[in-house]
């Protein structure tokens, strides 16, 4: 009886193991609250989890900052992005200041 208990778990494990189906991905960006579109599924705006059933194009997006463009796998359980300021400056010129 106990040998049956245990070759039916490992079927039952076994099965779990290769079945295919969607997985959910938590997406992050660093700053937050960049754009997260998935190729004709919709959008969220990061931290958000979103949920794949198949390799999905992605287009993560911020005001300032450069897009970034990547395809993501089911089976990523987490996806961080560090975002890169499109024009970053060094120093501020003292005569492009509005007075105050």
């Amino acid at each position: 009886m106990r040998a049956k208990a245990v070759a039916a778990l490992a079927l039952l494990f076994a099965a779990c193991e290769t079945t295919k189906g969607a997985a959910i991905t938590r997406v992050e960006t660093d700053p937050p609250g960049a754009l997260v579109q998935v190729e004709g599924f919709g959008e969220c705006t990061a931290p958000c989890t979103i949920e794949l059933d198949a390799p999905r194009k992605l287009t993560i997006a911020k005001a300032g900052y450069d897009a970034q463009r990547l395809t993501l796998s089911p089976g990523t359980k987490k996806l961080q992005v560090k975002l890169t300021l499109s024009a970053p400056t060094t120093g501020v010129e003292e005569e492009t200041l509005p007075e105050l």
